[in-house]
């Protein structure tokens, strides 16, 4: 029996590179390390039954408002500050188990949430993080539809850390016999595998305090944003790999739409 056709990698450094049409049919994966896809799946993984993804303040409010009392939990950030009124804001110690279990996450976020919705296009659209990246490489490499990496960015700018992500993953698929197709998939693929080996090579130092990951996602424009409102302990969240309370998949439903775990 021939073995089946891996899946076919695209990546997109920011949700208006997509070319018209490109996501159609396909498997889009949604990547906003600092720091709105790590809450997501953080929230997920801690109970909420689901996340709504907004891309404005006062349609979160009134989405929220709509739900049933004592059901919604409004979190968010613009410019990376927490919103006003909001019971959480955009950092992924806040959603614990005891905020989260049960609750309706109704999020608008600078970039993440928007990138979503920029995805809806893709026939699925997925959420990853460094917290579930082996779970979604796994998930990915059984798909037979193209595979459209979208990195949120930020602020309209492309972002290191994104990038960082979002090469992992293509790489990895890459090694299981997947193709990259675009250039933007070449670059990212390579830019992982140069990290990759400083990563894996001092994660044995027992000596090292820091997880190497951090190092690379505070030198980015999101890393550094993130660090001047004195929010290292956000970062060092986002950079903990395949952590194993967080091994699954978010999935965007339709009608209505929301995020949830796959099943």
């Amino acid at each position: 029996m021939s073995e089946p056709d891996r899946p076919a990698v695209f990546v997109h450094l920011l949700p208006g590179l997509i070319p018209p049409g490109d996501l159609k049919g396909s498997v889009a994966v949604v990547v906003d390390v600092l720091r709105a896809t790590t809450v997501m799946v953080q929230a997920l993984a801690s109970g909420c039954a689901a996340v709504i993804p907004c891309g404005q303040i006062e349609e979160a409010r009134r989405i929220a408002a709509d739900l049933p009392a004592g059901s919604a939990l409004l979190a968010g950030e613009r410019h990376g500050l927490p919103i006003e009124g909001f019971d959480l804001g955009n950092s992924p110690g806040e959603f614990t188990p005891e905020a989260c279990r049960g609750k309706t996450l109704v999020m608008t976020t600078t970039n993440g949430t928007r990138a979503i919705l920029a995805s809806l296009d893709a026939e699925r659209v997925l959420v990853a993080a460094f917290s579930n990246f082996g779970m979604m490489v796994q998930w990915l490499h059984a798909e037979d539809r193209e595979i459209h990496i979208v990195c949120a960015g930020t602020e309209g700018e492309i972002s290191f850390e994104d990038a960082l992500l979002a090469g992992g993953i293509a790489r990895n698929l890459r090694d299981l016999g997947g193709t990259l197709c675009n250039d933007e998939a070449e670059i990212v693929s390579g830019l992982w595998a140069r990290v990759e080996d400083v990563i894996w090579t001092q994660s044995g130092d027992r000596d090292l305090e820091e997880n190497p990951l951090v190092r690379y996602l505070v030198r980015g424009r999101g890393g550094r944003r993130v660090q001047e409102l004195a929010l290292m302990t956000d970062i060092e969240a986002s950079a903990r790999m395949n952590r194993p309370e967080q091994g699954l998949i978010a999935e965007l439903r339709r009608d209505p739409l929301r995020i949830v775990v796959a099943r």
